[in-house]
């Protein structure tokens, strides 16, 4: 039967009691562990709710772990998987927290691929391609990603936000030859995720600027 016989608080983000047990282990865990539990020096915990006790603990932590990264930006559910398993949380309690947190709304992929579309057309504009494929790297499944790009992309145009990002290349780029400029271009557009229908009308474009008349 475990007994505690120490406890201290180890001063971290998020805190942690460290508690030493009779045989000499060390156990780390939460400070809501301690309190549901009235955890203190002298407690003997029988066996029977050991093991829970620290699978139960480590969900909490997992779940606090989740809440930091949250703070810091939304995150996809598969993000949040990926850095709670570098912290080697097991998979039972990495599920377990998620779907707490899902439940209150704090883990929402559909939210997450709202808001990171929103932030990249803003701060970093690319073609659909492209888009959709950070979108599958976050783990953002093509029935959300699919219905979401095409509404952002039925509100801005891809020739229209190649045909600036095609401009802004140029103005660097105008002191090159003009073969070699625009092949340049185009691998450039290939690289933000445009397509060659979309970027042969911006070739197009520039070829032939529209002209005011009068």
């Amino acid at each position: 039967m475990p007994t505690i016989v120490e406890m201290k608080l180890k001063r971290s983000r998020p805190e942690r009691f460290i508690l030493l047990l009779e045989d000499g282990t060390e156990v780390l865990v939460a400070p809501e562990t301690v309190v549901k539990h009235s955890l203190a020096p002298g407690v003997e915990i029988p066996e029977a709710e050991w093991l829970p006790l620290l699978a139960e603990d480590e969900i909490q932590r997992a779940k606090d772990q989740a809440l930091r990264y949250l703070e810091r930006r939304p995150h996809s559910r598969q993000e949040l998987v990926r850095k709670l398993r570098q912290k080697h949380y097991n998979m039972p309690a990495i599920e377990a927290a998620l779907t707490a947190l899902q439940k209150v709304d704090l883990v929402n992929d559909e939210q997450f691929a709202r808001q990171y579309v929103e932030t990249e057309m803003l701060l970093r504009p690319v073609g659909k391609r492209l888009l959709k494929q950070k979108l599958r790297e976050r783990g953002i499944p093509d029935a959300i990603s699919d219905p979401l790009l095409e509404a952002v992309f039925h509100q801005h145009s891809e020739v229209d936000i190649a045909h600036r990002l095609a401009q802004k290349f140029l103005k660097r780029h105008g002191h090159r030859e003009e073969k070699k400029r625009r092949a340049a271009l185009v691998r450039f557009l290939q690289s933000k995720g445009f397509d060659w229908d979309v970027i042969q009308e911006v070739l197009e474009s520039l070829a032939h600027p529209d002209t005011d008349e009068g």
